[in-house]
């Protein structure tokens, strides 16, 4: 082995070394270390607008999701969160959010692209404005 492949293959090793442990959680339980919520399990949500819902679980965790522009989201009166992989949605996760607006026809349901963007500590959800926590 040259000196040059040989440091290459050190070089590897240490980055290998030093990556993070991927987290692990028992099959269809979300990881401790991760901050996730099943949608199956939102009982409550506000929206700011079409950009950004607040959802909260059973567990009384509330998750921030953020969209580009989601035509409905502040009129809807309901709103279905699919993760895009697996039965959870994780911070920094994509979600697909469909919604159901007041009208019978149609013109404010949508299907949009989002991201969880961060779970909310309780000072965080008490700061939050009334119209806005769920």
């Amino acid at each position: 082995m040259s000196r040059s492949t040989a440091v290459l293959a050190v070089a590897a090793l240490a980055l290998a070394a030093a990556a993070p442990a991927p987290l692990t959680a028992p099959a269809g339980e979300p990881s401790a270390e991760r901050q996730c919520f099943r949608p199956q399990t939102v009982r409550n949500y506000r929206t700011d607008h079409d950009t950004t819902a607040y959802v909260r679980d059973l567990r009384g965790q509330v998750f921030e999701l953020q969209t580009a522009g989601c035509r409905g989201l502040a009129a809807s009166r309901t709103l279905g969160i699919s993760p895009q992989t697996g039965g959870t949605a994780c911070v920094g996760e994509a979600v697909t959010i469909a919604t159901a607006g007041p009208s019978t026809m149609g013109e404010n349901n949508s299907v949009c692209a989002a991201r969880v963007t961060r779970k909310l500590t309780e000072a965080e959800i008490e700061a939050l404005p009334s119209r806005l926590r769920p």
